[in-house]
């Protein structure tokens, strides 16, 4: 969309034209015969009847031009003449002018110190004959908009409803039609840049005039395909506003509703189908307003926010929370599809601000999702593998086609997780760990499973009857004497049960080094 300034066009040949009569005329004693009745013996001219006397308060014509006879019987010059209930204009040689623009000296509120009047083409000024400014009082002249008073001066400036000048500074704000400055008086039509006075200060602002020059107040409105929004003052709404009205209520009233939040470019077209950084408005958003955290936003096809849902943009899916922040991290939601917590705009991830061991503890209600680890440069939902940074140490998560965190045993990696984190051994305190299972299905964590276990010698904790697992995650299965990091040995069956753990290594053979029977599984081992 471009834009222009309202322009101000100085009528600068208004009067040159109403004062040029003498030489379109060529009135004079000297050059003009009039006929009879006309006489200027006393030094005036005047227009006697048959009896001699001077004709008063009437027109009489000489040639092409009329002339005014004022109550004295002298012919008026340069000067407005009122006969009935119209004005006409008389220049310096006294013919009344046609078509032409008159300027008057005359102070005014404004401090301007000159009017303008226009007569047409009977000579009679345009004016308004009633109270109210209609679409008839409008005149055109050379292809502008102009109104006038009931005593046919031009009006200028901020007008109501009725032709009078609406003045104080905050005449803007009531006013229906701009008709330029005091040199001009034109109806502005179409896109106008104005300085108004808002509040005491003075701030400049985008209106929009119709071709009959009312001004677009609270509204929507469409103009070359971008859609515009224009608040109770009548101001372009810039960044945020409503898309629908309330009742009683306007496109930048507060509070805005859950469905109806529009942003809008710079200049002042609603996006559509686009990305928005921006900081919300303090009547959204209070604390982010304050703050001056931005979050991203997406505009659909309507202009309208995106909120409280996931949304497939260019391939790649996104989801909004209830304001129309888009979520980032690792956050949940009860199905998936809205209502995502832990999480409310760019870098605000609780989750995350957890130990990833006390993370994977966590018994959480709905399911979990991972939209990227910078919101600002992404944001998307992530599935496979993802390296995810916790307050104490970054975890490796794996998260299934559809975006939700994995849980218990994943055959697609053969790896066990929770709350999507892999399930596996740190390296720190051993490089094998056990994970609780339940007992009927080996597939599925334990209710109490809270991660991963270790086999400490100087306890009398044993991993029989958990799954064991590497430092990888995978799982160790049908292992015997399978030794870790602190000398410990493991026996485990076919699904990578724990049968057996602890300092003696296990024999198949008996002999006097190894003379204890051990059971493991339906097989007997013995140790040293």
């Amino acid at each position: 969309m471009k834009k222009e300034s309202a322009l101000i066009m100085r009528k600068q040949t208004k009067l040159v034209a109403a004062l040029s009569a003498t030489a379109l005329l060529a009135i004079g004693a000297s050059a003009v015969t009039f006929a009879a009745g006309w006489n200027n013996s006393t030094g005036e001219w005047q227009y006697l009847d048959n009896e001699g006397n001077a004709i008063a308060d009437a027109w009489r014509k000489s040639g092409d031009y009329w002339f005014y006879l004022g109550s004295d019987g002298n012919m008026a010059k340069n000067e407005v003449v009122q006969n009935n209930d119209d004005y006409y204009f008389v220049n310096g040689d006294g013919a009344m002018v046609t078509n032409q623009w008159v300027s008057f000296d005359e102070s005014t509120e404004d401090g301007n110190d000159k009017r303008w009047m226009y007569f047409g083409a009977d000579g009679k000024a345009y004016r308004d004959k009633n109270d109210k400014l209609t679409i008839s009082d409008i005149k055109t002249i050379n292809g502008k908009k102009y109104v006038f008073d009931q005593e046919g001066k031009m009006l200028y400036g901020w007008l109501g409803d009725e032709s009078a000048l609406v003045s104080g500074d905050d005449a803007w704000t009531t006013a229906k039609y701009y008709y330029g400055g005091f040199d001009d008086g034109s109806a502005q039509h179409g896109w106008v840049q104005l300085t108004v006075n808002d509040n005491g200060e003075d701030s400049t602002a985008w209106f929009y005039f119709d071709d009959n020059g009312k001004i677009s107040r609270d509204k929507k409105k469409t103009i070359n395909g971008q859609t515009y929004y224009f608040d109770e003052k009548g101001r372009m709404i810039e960044d945020w506003s409503t898309a629908t009205k309330l009742s009683g209520s306007s496109f930048s009233a507060k509070p805005m509703t859950s469905d109806s939040v529009v942003y809008v470019n710079g200049d002042g077209g609603a996006r559509k189908n686009q990305w928005i950084w921006a900081v919300p408005a303090e009547s959204y958003i209070q604390k982010d307003y304050e703050n001056d955290s931005a979050s991203w936003w997406y505009a659909d096809n309507s202009g309208k926010i995106v909120k409280n849902k996931v949304k497939k943009i260019k391939g790649k899916v996104y989801a909004f929370d209830e304001f129309g922040r888009m979520v980032s991290g690792l956050v949940s939601s009860p199905n998936g599809r809205d209502n995502f917590d832990a999480a409310s705009g760019v870098g605000d991830n609780d989750y995350q601000d957890l130990a990833g061991t006390q993370y994977a503890g966590l018994t959480i209600p709905g399911k979990v999702y991972y939209f990227s680890g910078d919101g600002e440069k992404d944001g998307s939902r992530k599935t496979g593998y993802q390296k995810v940074d916790f307050d104490d140490d970054t975890y490796e998560m794996y998260f299934n086609n559809s975006g939700e965190a994995a849980n218990d045993y994943v055959a697609k990696i053969k790896k066990y997780a929770k709350n999507g984190v892999v399930l596996k051994a740190n390296n720190d305190d051993s490089n094998y760990a056990g994970i609780e299972v339940q007992s009927a299905n080996v597939k599925k964590l334990a209710a109490t499973s809270t991660g991963v276990n270790y086999f400490n010698t100087s306890s009398t904790g044993s991993l029989v009857g958990q799954v064991l697992v590497n430092t990888a995650g995978s799982v160790q299965a049908s292992k015997t004497n399978l030794k870790d990091s602190n000398d410990i040995y493991y026996a485990t069956d076919k699904n990578g049960v724990v049968l057996y753990n602890g300092e003696k290594k296990l024999y198949t053979v008996s002999s006097t080094e190894h003379p204890n029977a051990v059971t493991v599984g339906t097989k007997t081992y013995y140790t040293e």
